[in-house]
This record gives structure tokens, sequence and C-alpha cells, in this order.
């Protein structure tokens, strides 16, 4: 059974003589908020449960820069290709956005001890050792040649049957197993790693790289004006009212007739007794909650849904430098250095002065593991040593730095769910999604396509909401 999410979303729950239910959502980030609300505005009794005191889960906006700026340690853009994102932000909530592109020729590539101008690279002046044809080719054309077999798959069937195809033929591969099998040598992968972020994804699965890659996820995207945790805070005059807040969730029992959800605040510990709970937070966190009547396939599901790490480093300086020196606005300088890579984000900037905030090190999986044994300021200080081998400006005008590890994140357990090779196409990610009983699971990696993203979250949570709305406690409406 298909079901129309962004219907679902934009219309409500259907009518239906299913009776009204009691309902517990545990975490209010995206996938906890627009489940409860759907299910309010139907007509269920709901209570969300926060451990935290804010909510939006991964959607953190740090605003402790001077005057106006901010800095978004988790989502900071939101691709036009997301319809359900897109809706929320500008048609429920009506929130203000701007373009937020990621390429701008202006910007660098640093690799191997020397940097040059995007617009300017060229393979044959660093020390890759490529194969004629490598060579022949620009890094752009060889990426997409390797590839070319899966968006022939794309472009020569319907996307439903083309994506199906992709999962039956190609979810074997990590990227890494699937670029050597088509005979890319090691220095073409040491070029087209750090050129388009592919390292850290080498030894996850092709296929969920390769649907960002051919959706082309970051060629539109927005951010919004006043700070991505506007969207979140979007959901308080319908749900305030229904969120605890402080409400660290440790144990969940279910019978044939409810579920009792054990919760602590302060000192206290409490109970809340529903029909059904709806667990949101990340799996990685559930090994440290009790969840009576889980069978061993849920629970290896759990066990081994891996959550990515990564981390964001923040730098306020004096001037924009990198506007007024080099004409950069926005985009991405890739380097092999241990910073990796640096945004130069249009949101988040106060223009009425000429201070600026920017990314000096945005890592993801083994690139963020070097920062995560130094303290904050020694973070900020080896990443201010990287960063002034590519901008000397840096050195002079750095006022302050700030750094978020996702990994060390007490309700995130690391940045997001990834898929490895065999889990997309095969039961395991039947049992990521089912329900067990009264206990229904709705989150960034309940979600093939998206993961990671708001798109995700969102898709995970009206899927559930709907199948609760709708008793369909045995049934699977959401496989897509």
């Amino acid at each position: 059974m298909e079901l129309d999410a962004l219907a679902l979303l934009r219309e409500g729950l259907p009518d239906t003589a299913a009776p009204r239910r009691r309902i517990v959502v545990v975490g209010a980030g995206m996938a906890g908020l627009t489940a409860a609300l759907l299910l309010k505005e139907a007509g269920h009794d709901v209570t969300v449960l926060e451990g935290q005191n804010r909510l939006g889960g991964r959607i953190l906006t740090h605003r402790d820069f001077a005057g106006d700026m901010y800095g978004e340690f988790g989502a900071m853009r939101f691709p036009l290709q997301h319809p359900m994102a897109q809706w929320l932000i500008q048609e429920k909530f009506g929130l203000d956005t701007r373009p937020f592109p990621m390429y701008d020729e202006d910007t660098f590539i640093y690799l191997q001890g020397k940097g040059v101008r995007r617009r300017d690279f060229q393979a044959d002046s660093f020390a890759f050792d490529l194969t004629p044809d490598e060579a022949s080719r620009t890094p752009h054309d060889l990426l997409r040649h390797t590839v070319q077999p899966l968006v022939d798959v794309m472009e020569q069937e319907d996307e439903g049957k083309a994506w199906h195809r992709l999962l039956d033929e190609y979810d074997k591969y990590t990227l890494l197993g699937y670029l050597k099998e088509r005979g890319l040598g090691d220095g073409a992968l040491a070029m087209l790693g750090p050129l388009f972020n592919l390292e850290g994804r080498y030894h996850f699965s092709l296929v969920e790289w390769f649907s960002h890659y051919y959706e082309d996820v970051f060629g539109q995207l927005v951010y919004i004006t006043d700070g991505a945790d506007s969207l979140p805070r979007a959901f308080e005059p319908y749900l305030m009212d229904d969120i605890r807040f402080g409400a660290q969730v440790h144990a969940v029992d279910q019978s044939d007739t409810d579920v009792r959800v054990h919760y602590r605040a302060g000192r206290r510990s409490y109970e809340v007794v529903a029909d059904e709970c709806i667990v949101t937070v990340p799996f990685a966190s559930l090994r440290h909650m009790e969840i009576g009547g889980l069978d061993p396939d849920k629970w290896y599901a759990i066990r081994n849904t891996y959550y990515g790490r990564a981390h964001k480093l923040f730098m306020q300086f004096s001037e924009r430098w990198w506007e007024s020196s080099y004409g950069i606005t926005h985009g991405l300088t890739v380097t092999d250095l241990a910073i990796r890579n640096i945004v130069y984000p249009p949101a988040g900037q106060d223009t009425r002065f000429r201070k600026g905030v920017m990314i000096a090190s945005y890592c993801w999986e083994q690139d963020s593991m070097p920062y995560t044994p130094l303290a904050g300021e020694e973070c900020v200080a080896q990443a201010l040593e990287d960063l002034t081998k590519i901008h000397p400006e840096a050195r002079d005008t750095f006022e302050h730095g700030v750094y978020k590890d996702w990994a060390l994140d007490w309700f995130a357990c690391g940045i997001g769910p990834l898929f490895r090779a065999y889990e997309m196409s095969e039961s395991f990610y039947d049992d990521v999604i089912r329900p067990v009983n009264r206990v229904w699971f709705a989150n960034d990696a309940c979600d093939r396509r998206h993961r990671r993203w708001v798109e995700g979250a969102l898709k995970a949570a009206v899927k559930n909401a709907y199948a609760i709305h709708s008793g369909m406690r045995d049934e699977m409406p959401w496989r897509d």
C-alpha cells in the first residue's frame, strides 16, 4: 500500500470510525512534533515527553555570537526537492527563506599542501596516480561515468520500478566496493574522495549515497532566515501545553490493553499510561531504555542501525574577509587537512556589521574522530591553524570559536543513521520500521530515501500517525 504522505501532512488524517486514542510520543524532534500535531488535530489525546529543554532534536541553532549572528549545529539547509519539509516551512508556517547555494567557483580546493580556486583545479597539477582514461576526464565526468549504470536504471524505467531495481541489483555494494569493481584506481579514489566528500561514505551503502547524488539533493537549497530552530518552534502554539520538557524516558512497558511510559524529571519518577506509544528518539539511545515486548528481530534492528558521527566548528571573525578579499559569499572549500571542509554560510550573518561567522571545520565519520579527544578550546586552536594555511586573514581577525560533536550528544547519538550494504533491501529494513504491539517507531532512520534529512523524519511520522489513527496495527502501509 502506498500512502500520499504529503497529502496527509497537508490535509490531516482522514475521518475514521476507529476510536480516539491516548498516545505518548517520546521525543520532540521533527518526527515527534509532526506525529503529535497530526494526531492531536485528529482528536486524539497526545502527550509528548522530551528529555531536553528545547524542541527540534538535531535542529540546533547556536546564537551565542555577536549581534544577531547564529550558527546551525544541525540542519542548516533544506532541499527544494523535499516537498514535505518545504510545505511546512513555506505554507503551513510561512517562514521566510533565502537560497543557500553550495557551489562557488571562488572557493578553494586545498590538497597535498597547495590550494587553488575551484575553477582552476587541474588533476595533473597534483600527485594523483591516474590511468590515462581517468586523467582524460574531469573529476565530475569521471564520477558520473563510473556510476552511469545506476543512472541508466533510473532513466530507463519509471521511478518506482527503477528504485526497486536499484535495491535488488546494487544493495550488496558499499560505495567503495562498487567504485573499485568499476575499475577506479587508488589514485582516482584519493582524488574523488576529498573533492566530493566521499571518504566518509566509502564503507556505507552505494544505493543510499547514489539516491542523494542522483536527486542532486544539494543542488537547490534554502535556509530559514531567522534560523532553522524557527521550524520546530513554529509548533509551539499548537503543542506547547502537551509537551513535558526534562522528561527522560527510561522504560516502556506494554500489555494487551495499554502501554506505560516511565520517565524521570529532576529526582522524581513518573508514569504515563496510554493506548499507544510512538518512539521517535534515535535507535542508538534505545540501547539504554527498557522496552518490554520487543522480539529478537526488532532488537537486532535497533542494535545494528548505525549512527554516523560528525562535528561542526564555527568561528566568529572581526571581518567577513572571505567576501572582501576573496569574493566568496557561499559554498564549500574542500581540503585534506584535519578540518576537511570549510563552509561559508549565507545564513547567520548580521550584515549591519563587518563581523561574520563561518564553519571552519565540518567533518564526517573518520574525519571527525581526531577532534573528539580534544577539549573544546584545543579543537578551535587546531582548526584555526589549518584554516590559516588557506586564509591567512583568519589569524588576526579571529574572535571566538565553538565546537559541537554530535557523537557526544546523549540525545542524538550521532549526526544521523547511515545504511550499510544489504540493509536497504532485505528484512533488516522491515524490522527497523515495523511497530511491535503498542510501541511504534518514527524517526529519520525509519525512511529509506531521506535518512538524516528532515524529510525522512516527517515521512516516518506521517505514516505512523496514519497507521495508529486508522487502527492498522498489524499492517505496514509505509514500506516504500
